[in-house]
């Protein structure tokens, strides 16, 4: 599964993950989740690795996240794993930020 979302410089997302069965069930996981990062934003895991926020670069691009996990419960291992791909872009003025300086003599 793959997600695509788009943020600006100044902004962070929390994302999850609800695991199912092929029926669409929920599904427990062995273990937490791990989470990586291939670019310049970065991701702060949740304890549990069941969601994470992602944090934006200070400069736009494209960063695409990995998040894999455990499904076989037992001793064995079935790794499972999404992506996101996270646009970062340049955030837009809001405001002019006017602003006077003292007034002066005018001759």
């Amino acid at each position: 599964m793959s997600l695509e979302l788009t943020i600006d410089t100044t902004q962070k997302v929390n994302v999850k993950i609800s695991p199912t069965t092929d029926a669409g069930t929920p599904a427990k996981l062995d273990g937490i989740p791990v989470w990586t990062a291939d670019g310049a934003s970065t991701v702060v895991p949740a304890d549990d690795g069941l969601s994470a926020f992602l944090v934006s670069s200070d400069v736009a691009g494209d960063t695409t996240f990995t998040v894999s996990a455990d499904a076989d419960l037992g001793a064995g291992v079935t790794t499972i794993t999404g992506s996101i791909t996270l646009h970062v872009i340049d955030a837009q003025a809001t405001n002019l930020g006017l602003s006077a300086d003292a007034p002066v003599p005018k001759v």
